[in-house]
């Protein structure tokens, strides 16, 4: 530095100064979760490595053998992350070759690093997406801005990247050439625009920094050509797809719910011990059992019934408890997801409605780390249904689906073959049955009250997805050991007052009792705690 100009010098003590403010700010302070995600995660030590140097820490002596640290982050689809989906079980050393040679890529190149979320530009986005855009993906969004702004500039996160648009137009073909889909670069393009539109919209910056202000106005304008360049590549590239798909050819139903028939033993073992209240309740289950359930749950859903993995994700506590008896089949149920962006409606069997509450009222509460007493305890009616072990809401279906697959080496199978597989079905059809069909699998529909006006519908086509897989409304052969066949309300209520008779003196039962009672009659919870709570 001694031969260094006076500017040359003062460059270099101000890089120094902001890595340093840098580091007071975000090197001390870890949040808890933070960590827990980090022990949770599959290459714990890797990932330690990786959120350090993100916050402008150094690691020396990393063995050179040591494979580059892989984050919690999708690599085809930055809007569907696959952090907090369900725990990272069943992560089986044998991945496709593609998609591990794409993330160690991508971590070698350095394209995962990023900047601290608690920066206060991304702060303010996060918050602009999570409340005032409703978008529940927003996490997956300011990563990515995080990352677009490391590689901008890694000492400090800023807006003047906004003036150089060659190494923006850089970063982008960088991520092209490391095998991400053309599809994933307009994500991260878009990710960048809208962060430059929340600070140009809906901040002061136009009072406080006119210049700049303007610069990010021309860059959006930069960002759009940019866009409008790689349009056509998305669409060659989707177009491709579908000619892959169209190859790959359709699926019989068997192949479909191949997974469920592999892991159905394993799954019924697990029931069989919730069912004979060998677990108190659900605690005496590994957290490999757990996760076998929901993710048993959740590929019924998907495969089964056909549905999309959103509605898995959207699926609420409310929307379980309002379940309908079908009124032409009374030993099934109807239930309706109302938040997913195209509202759906699936029919359970008496046995899956078995396996659902007993998910319900004793897996769920163990995921969440807590136990409730009742239903009506909740305070949060919206909450969701599927809960992952890290007691947060299932963030992406389709990454457990997977899992599920790899832990029982079935081939994989996805909600859009699957669907397509039904969907194909039909062709023998009449128009009508057809169109029942479609309004099954996608639903148009923006209320509820709407939903339930295709029970009939969503029954009748049940019944043809039932007859198509080859299954009967009687076939309850698999049910655990010890279970009873499904009796009427009027007859299941009888019995409740004969084995529970009323007396003066009676105490109200407690809640292993009447959770007993209730899997015992398939009461639904309501009418099994009232009665419970009167024949006391």
């Amino acid at each position: 530095m001694r031969t260094s100009s006076e500017a040359d010098i003062l460059a270099v003590v101000e890089s120094a100064k902001r890595a340093v403010s840098n580091l007071m700010r975000t090197g001390r302070v870890w949040e808890y979760s933070l960590l827990s995600r980090i022990m949770q995660s599959p290459d714990t030590i890797g990932r330690m490595i990786e959120e350090l140097e993100s916050r402008g820490n150094a690691v020396v002596g990393i063995p050179t053998a040591a494979v580059p640290a892989v984050p919690d982050v999708p690599v085809e689809a930055p809007a569907e992350s696959s952090s907090e989906s369900s725990g990272e079980l069943y992560q089986c050393p044998d991945t496709t070759k593609q998609g591990t040679s794409l993330r160690e890529r991508m971590a070698s190149l350095g394209y995962y690093k990023k900047h601290s979320l608690d920066h206060d530009l991304l702060v303010s986005f996060a918050k602009f997406l999570q409340f005032d855009m409703s978008n529940e993906n927003f996490k997956q969004e300011v990563e990515n801005v995080a990352r677009f702004l490391y590689f901008m500039d890694p000492q400090q996160a800023s807006l003047l990247f906004v003036r150089q648009h060659e190494k923006s137009r850089e970063y982008f073909l960088k991520l092209s050439e490391a095998g991400l889909s053309k599809q994933t670069v307009q994500n991260y393009i878009k990710s960048v625009k809208r962060f430059l539109k929340f600070h140009t919209g809906s901040t002061d910056l136009c009072f406080t920094d006119r210049v700049l202000h303007e610069d990010c106005k021309n860059y959006i304008s930069f960002l759009d050509n940019i866009q409008m360049a790689t349009s056509k590549q998305v669409s060659k590239e989707t177009t491709r797809k579908r000619f892959d798909t169209f190859q790959e050819g359709v699926l019989s139903s068997t192949q479909v719910t191949a997974v469920l028939a592999a892991a159905k033993k394993d799954f019924l073992a697990v029931i069989g011990k919730l069912h004979a209240g060998e677990c108190s309740p659900g605690h005496q289950l590994t957290l490999t059992e757990l996760q076998l359930v929901l993710y048993y749950l959740e590929a019924i859903v998907i495969l089964e019934h056909a549905q999309w993995p959103g509605v898995v994700e959207h699926m609420t506590v409310t929307e379980w408890i309002s379940r309908r008896r079908d009124d032409t089949r009374p030993g099934f149920v109807v239930v309706a997801v109302k938040e997913h962006k195209t509202a759906a409606t699936f029919v359970l069997t008496q046995e899956q409605e078995m396996w659902f509450d007993l998910y319900f009222s004793e897996v769920r509460p163990v995921m969440l780390g807590k136990k409730r007493k009742h239903v009506e305890d909740d305070d949060e009616t919206d909450e969701r249904f599927f809960i992952s072990s890290t007691d947060k809401a299932i963030y992406n279906a389709s990454n457990d689906l997977e899992r599920l697959h790899k832990k029982y080496q079935v081939p994989k199978v996805t909600s859009q073959m699957a669907r397509r597989a039904y969907e194909t079905a039909t062709k023998e059809l009449s128009d009508v049955q057809k169109t029942k069909v479609a309004g099954y699998l996608t639903h148009s529909t923006a209320t509820a009250e709407k939903h339930y006006r295709m029970k009939e519908i969503g029954s009748a086509v049940d019944a043809f997805l039932r007859n198509l897989r080859g299954d009967s409304d009687s076939d309850q052969s698999d049910t655990p050991r010890g279970s009873s066949a499904y009796l009427t309300d009027q007859a299941a209520y009888d019995k409740l007052l004969r084995s529970y008779p009323v007396t003066l003196d009676g105490v109200p039962p407690n809640r292993s009792r009447q959770t007993a009672w209730r899997i015992e009659t398939r009461l639904p919870p309501d009418m099994a705690s009232k009665g419970l709570l009167n024949a006391s």
